[in-house]
């Protein structure tokens, strides 16, 4: 195809995907009628919670309170024990029933991170941990959150779900209710806890959604049906560790999603079901990981110095922000020399796009994209070998708008007798029925569904609040969201706002990003404990304190982050995805004024080794510019 039919063909796939009600397609699990039923913790060990994960008591206070116990969250308690904070001023909070965040949740069969373990598990030099393979199963994942944590001697408030966040300028405290469930057999306890730093780190993908489609009532009164977040290993067999589910045998089972969870867990099911229909709204790219083992020879290559996996963090963020170096340390499918399209979605260094350039843009960065697609779409005729199954399985639209994927089984498993592809063309499946799902007019029984549907994001509600689920108060009672959807929204390095005294904040907006978020979190945690420990050693009364960027500051700041936000420009082509909010307000006219407020919450457009300079020169300085206190 020439590049003007290719991209003909892909608003054509576009279109038929384009849904004008957006992210109100899902229903997540904080909805009591899907949430009571699908979304319980099969993990948690109540009694250790009690022991373990319980350290504060109602009408208590510490000094920090970090929502979140994932990567985020374990990185900013981290970087204030580097700052000269101790480790028993810092609890984090979580609704979980232990640390690790989305890797706490996510315990399916095959579940892996196809960015190189060595960079995205966190903290490896520090704790002296070596990664038994190249990229990172989950339960590894998990284990070295839990091994950061043990090592930092750091606090979680486990089971616990964060109500209310208000600020008390009398006292300069955040206020925190919430709720802290052990189990059917205990009450909720409720909690009100004075806090003077209270750190947003709740995670993007921790709140499971599925379609909201008619008849799913009925189906869960009479077939198991799960998410993917919340693996059921007692009803398929097996374990995380040990997935052979022989409790599958002889049943057909049924998974909705083709993203990247139901690509790791496809080639799982299809190993035990006696049947598997993979049910297809959007293909995906996938191209082959080359899962290996770590060798004490590619260790020796790897941790080769101090400062190693930072340096190899910056390398693959080089090449995911289209700003390559001569030398490729990754050398994977993230960093390939065709690849660098993907940028995309997180920014790039390489030019600052103006209303004048948009066009030239999209334009440049489709010719970019043109020979990693065709490599990726001959890759899926190449291995899958019936060829109507393959043509369905072909990918019509930009690298840049839905997640690469990374696999060596996924494509293998559409050659297995047992396993069927029934792909919607665009329109997804259309309902439930008491015995299976309805998809292109036709009702497929089952015994058991699994939802690979992915996780609520921000949507109408794009400030921190919106992941916590909790209101956030500021000065003169000013809610987060309030601010966050007007005109007069502002932030400083994407981490603290004004009339949020004593708040930062882990989100995109105004923030670096990067495909390995763990950089980019990580780099939000430096300057976040560097603002707390400067101020610290220039107040009067560290008990007073309250810190937060001058409204002038903050909007110079996201007067750049609005200047770069163009850069962008290229996701508006894109077929629907949670990359883009499932193209929310496409149907809708949007004013100059509009188009201004969501361009000053976009996220740093230059890439995020350029926002990761800015803040270390920031930290550097030592100035503090911009924060009064």
């Amino acid at each position: 195809m020439s590049k003007l039919e290719l991209q003909k063909k892909y608003e054509e796939e576009r279109q038929k995907r384009l849904r004008p009600e957006g992210m109100n397609q899902y229903v997540d699990f904080r909805d009591p009628a899907i949430g009571e039923k699908l979304g319980k913790d099969p993990w948690v060990n109540h009694d250790y919670v009690v022991t373990h994960g319980s350290p504060l008591n109602d009408g208590g206070s510490i000094k920090f309170m970090i929502i979140g116990g994932g990567h985020s969250g374990l990185l900013y308690a981290v970087r204030l024990l580097d700052a000269g904070f101790r480790a028993e001023d810092i609890v984090l909070v979580d609704t979980a029933g232990g640390f690790g965040g989305t890797w706490y949740w996510n315990r399916y069969p095959g579940l892996m991170c196809d960015v190189e373990g060595y960079i995205y598990m966190p903290l490896l030099e520090e704790t002296g941990y070596v990664p038994k393979h190249r990229y990172s199963y989950g339960a590894e994942i998990r284990g070295q959150c839990e091994r950061i944590a043990a090592y930092y001697r750091l606090q979680g408030q486990f089971c616990t779900q964060v109500k209310h966040q208000q600020w008390d300028d009398a006292k300069r405290r955040w206020i925190v209710k919430m709720t802290q469930t052990l189990g059917t057999s205990q009450d909720p306890v409720e909690l009100t806890i004075e806090t003077q730093f209270l750190i947003s780190a709740a995670g993007g993908l921790s709140v499971p959604h599925v379609p909201k489609l008619p008849g799913l009532q009925k189906l869960m009164a009479n077939r198991k049906v799960f998410h993917s977040a919340r693996w059921d290993w007692e009803y398929t067999g097996g374990s995380q560790n040990e997935p052979s589910m022989i409790n599958l045998k002889g049943k057909k089972v049924g998974i909705i999603g083709t993203g990247a969870t139901a690509i790791q867990i496809v080639p799982e099911l299809a190993k035990w079901a006696d049947h598997l229909y993979v049910f297809q709204r959007t293909p995906t790219y996938v191209g082959p990981r080359n899962q290996r083992e770590t060798t004490p020879e590619d260790w020796k290559n790897v941790a080769y110095k101090k400062g190693w996996q930072y340096e190899r963090q910056d390398n693959f963020n080089q090449f995911v922000t289209n700003d390559p170096v001569p030398e490729n340390m990754i050398g994977d499918g993230w960093t390939a020399p065709d690849s660098h399209s993907v940028a995309g979605f997180i920014g790039s260094p390489s030019k600052l796009v103006t209303v004048d350039t948009v066009d030239e843009h999209i334009t440049s960065m489709y010719q970019m994209d043109i020979s990693r697609a065709e490599r990726l779409r001959a890759h899926i005729v190449n291995v899958v070998k019936d060829e109507s199954t393959a043509q369905k399985l072909l990918p019509w639209y930009a690298g840049w708008c839905k997640r690469p994927v990374f696999n060596d089984d996924y494509l293998t498993s559409f050659n297995r007798p047992n396993v069927t592809l029934v792909a919607t063309d665009g329109s997804g499946v259309s309902g439930f029925r008491e015995s299976g799902v309805i998809a292109n007019g036709t009702l497929y029984d089952l015994d058991v569904l699994v939802l690979a549907t992915g996780f609520y994001t921000s949507g109408k509600n794009p400030s921190p609040s919106g992941q916590s689920n909790a209101p956030i108060v500021g000065r003169n009672g000013v809610e987060a969201m309030q601010k966050w959807c007007s005109h007069d929204f502002g932030v400083l390095f994407g981490s603290c706002s004004n009339g949020f005294p004593n708040a930062f904040f882990s989100g995109h907006s105004g923030a670096g990003v990067s495909y390995n978020l763990t950089s980019a979190f990580d780099t939000t945690a430096r300057f976040t404990a560097s603002i707390i420990a400067n101020a610290h050693k220039r107040a009067r009364d560290t008990n007073t304190l309250a810190i937060e960027p001058s409204k002038k500051a903050e909007d110079r700041y996201t007067d750049e982050v609005q200047k770069r936000a163009l850069w962008f420009s290229a996701l508006g082509t894109c077929t629907p995805g949670w990359f883009t909010g499932e193209a929310e307000g496409a149907f809708e006219a949007q004013t100059p004024e509009q188009v201004a407020a969501r361009m000053r919450r976009a996220a740093w457009g230059s890439g995020i080794l350029d926002f990761k300079r800015m803040v270390l020169e920031y930290i550097s300085n030592g100035d503090m510019e911009g924060i009064v206190f």
